[in-house]
């Protein structure tokens, strides 16, 4: 996985993911999700038990893209995985904290957007170090993960959506969610919504906005034809 945008609105943001990944591994829909006192919304990872997005009710999210900075020779196996790592990082009082003393040895390398209501950090582990960026809240932007995709296919991917937002004043969520659900190129391999043999493919939508006052959680199985919605502020399923 997976392919992840970021864009700011004028209330406040929207964060969508696309999960590439193969269609034989289970995944359960949305559901809320009591960890060490923490309330959470995710979509499930049934395999190893994390998630890729999740999202609490006070204004803080994490998302994930597997690989750090380049494609990675994968081991035979990891002491933990980096879906149980985001999920573990809502166990810390900040990200700072999280930052700092999360301890990774073992760990596959990924990297991990980290949302609160005054930071919007991104972490790159590599396999040997941490590498911590701020990321600029005003300025949108797009990840694509380096394990599927090459430095050639990535500068795609970004040249497809800084030209869809293009003189885009405000976008609502599900414009943003029809460009990840959309067709761009002529190589689906490579696409925004991607399929390649052996069963992986672009198999889910999720999507996160957040206004002054409000946050919702949307979740598109591409699979199975369905739709999930929470409401993160009262906590609540609304379909």
């Amino acid at each position: 996985m997976c392919t992840v945008s970021y864009i700011p609105t004028s209330a406040g943001f929207i964060l969508t993911s696309s999960r590439d990944e193969s269609v034989y591994r289970p995944t359960l829909a949305p559901e809320r999700y009591f960890h060490n006192g923490n309330i959470l919304i995710y979509p499930k990872d049934e395999l190893a038990g994390g998630t890729w997005i999740a999202a609490n009710n006070n204004g803080r999210m994490a998302c994930l893209l597997n690989g750090a900075f380049e494609n990675h020779i994968k081991k035979e196996k990891y002491e933990k995985s980096r879906g149980q790592v985001l999920l573990e990082s809502f166990e810390y009082e900040s990200c700072g904290t999280f930052y700092k003393n999360v301890n990774l040895i073992g760990v596959e390398p990924f990297t991990l957007l980290l949302i609160d209501k005054q930071n919007f950090n991104e972490l790159r582990w590599d396999g040997r170090q941490k590498h911590i960026k701020t990321v600029n809240p005003a300025i949108p932007e797009i990840w694509s993960s380096v394990t599927l995709y090459n430095q050639e296919a990535i500068e795609q991917r970004r040249k497809w959506f800084f030209r869809w937002i293009k003189n885009k004043i405000d976008i609502p969520g599900f414009d943003i969610a029809g460009f990840h659900s959309g067709f761009h190129g002529e190589n689906m391999e490579n696409d925004i919504v991607m399929k390649r043999n052996g069963g992986l493919q672009t198999l889910s939508i999720s999507q996160i906005i957040i206004r002054k006052n409000s946050g919702h959680f949307s979740y598109i199985d591409l699979v199975k034809k369905e739709t999930h919605r929470y409401d993160l502020n009262k906590d609540k399923k609304l379909t």
